[in-house]
């Protein structure tokens, strides 16, 4: 019954070291990503900017939801319009 209680605790302990190391491996490479700020009207894409770190299109996604809502080609609400951060690896070329 010691035996196995011990091998319990290691497992959970394994287990808990894995987990960490994926989080910590997953923050890395996903701070290491730029993103692509893409603005689409009807079947029209355009890429507004490109190797973006995520804060940064973020900020800029707000700033143009805000110009293109003024000019009236873009509601979020009615769902005119698309104004989006992909991630770089999300396109082939």
């Amino acid at each position: 019954m010691k035996r196995f209680v011990i091998a319990i605790f290691a497992l959970i302990a394994i287990a808990s070291v894995m987990q960490r190391k994926d989080e910590t491996t997953g923050a890395a490479t996903a701070s290491n990503e730029t993103y692509r700020l893409v603005h689409a009207i009807g079947n029209d894409e355009t890429v507004v900017a490109r190797g973006l770190s995520k804060s940064e299109c973020q900020r800029r996604k707000r700033d143009n939801i805000a110009v293109a809502e003024a000019l009236g080609i873009h509601s979020q609400r009615l769902g005119v319009g698309s104004i989006t951060c992909l991630p770089e690896s999300f396109f082939l070329d």
